[in-house]
């Protein structure tokens, strides 16, 4: 099965194909991103340990609001998105899946989830604002793969959910669970948000309407109560125009070019690559929290010969991007 653009156009099995989170990787780590993305190595751990993805759950209960193509319940998405995760972790663990402590914590992020639902179906129609009445919503969970302009590149986006305004302006409605101790009032972070400035880019593409912005459809992680007194909901508009929109187009095509430079060392020497690329660009001197080849990383900068332990904690991606893609664009 050959993969189309969305223009129904074939693409061909050598074209360079970005995601959109893989800009953000890259920016943050080229080395990090050298190992784990596809136009890297595209290896991943050898051993991995499940973790719940409540942020992919809640995903699920949003999308079943939202997407007028659909009649699923939201809780029935939400019981069946944590049978999926059950599933993962006894298929991961085995027994150890059943250890009382861990099914006590998934039982109780379910009921977690649950009384979020609960509590966010009233805001999204008492308390929201913008309210959802002001929305018109096209669809949700919409896959794209298009041509970067003035490259022979594809760029791929999925988007949370699709909206017009009243005025026939058009949005991207943007899904985000975040901490227990955080706030969903003002976030500091949004207005540069740059992997939401690529999907708006993509969508100035594609789409006939004028390109108004992104709207933050935040949730905290805490049940609801009596005693909560912070916000858990929140609701955020960002803004893009046009000229906002160009100036992001011409830093995207400078990191393309970076990234397609890197790429292209990897596939020549890949142990060279590792020494070159810049694996931290934060001035005080720590890397992110979680990074899966640190240790790797480390080795590299001992000046060690790496290959051996590369082999022994990381392995090919199971599926690659072609794989992915058709899967995402079938759905």
């Amino acid at each position: 099965m050959k993969l189309l653009d969305y223009y129904g156009n074939p693409i061909r099995k050598d074209a360079y194909i970005i995601r959109a989170t893989e800009f953000g990787q890259y920016i943050n780590c080229p080395r990090n991103w050298m190992f784990g993305t596809h136009n890297g190595l595209s290896l991943e751990p050898v051993k991995k340990s499940p973790k719940l993805r409540f942020g992919t759950i809640w995903h699920e209960a949003m999308e079943a609001i939202y997407d007028p193509h659909t009649s699923k319940d939201p809780f029935t998405a939400i019981d069946d998105a944590f049978s999926e995760e059950r599933q993962i972790f006894e298929d991961t663990l085995g027994v150890e899946a059943y250890d009382p402590g861990l099914v006590e914590q998934l039982n109780q992020e379910e009921t977690l989830a649950r009384q979020l639902l609960t509590a966010y179906e009233e805001w999204r129609t008492t308390v929201a604002a913008p309210p959802d009445g002001w929305f018109d919503f096209l669809g949700a969970e919409k896959r794209y793969v298009v041509p970067l302009k003035g490259t022979k590149a594809y760029v791929a986006v999925k988007v949370d959910v699709e909206a017009l305004d009243k005025n026939g302006g058009f949005w991207i409605i943007e899904h985000k669970t975040r901490g227990k101790n955080s706030d969903v009032t003002n976030p500091p972070e949004l207005e540069l948000d740059f992997q939401m400035g690529i999907q708006l880019l993509v969508a100035s593409y594609v789409r006939q309407e004028s390109i108004r912005g992104v709207v933050y459809n935040l949730a905290r992680k805490q049940g609801p109560s009596s005693r909560v007194k912070k916000d858990i909901f929140g609701r955020h508009k960002v803004q893009r125009t046009d000229n906002m929109l160009k100036h992001l187009e011409t830093y995207v095509l400078s990191i393309y070019r970076e990234m397609r430079r890197a790429s292209a060392i990897v596939e020549a020497n890949w142990k060279y690559a590792a020494r070159i690329l810049r694996y931290n660009p934060q001035p005080i001197g720590f890397c992110a929290w979680g990074c899966g080849v640190k240790n790797i990383c480390e080795a590299v900068n001992r000046g060690e010969d790496i290959e051996y332990l590369v082999n022994e904690t990381l392995a090919p991606r199971e599926r690659s991007i072609w794989e992915v893609l058709e899967e995402e664009l079938q759905q």
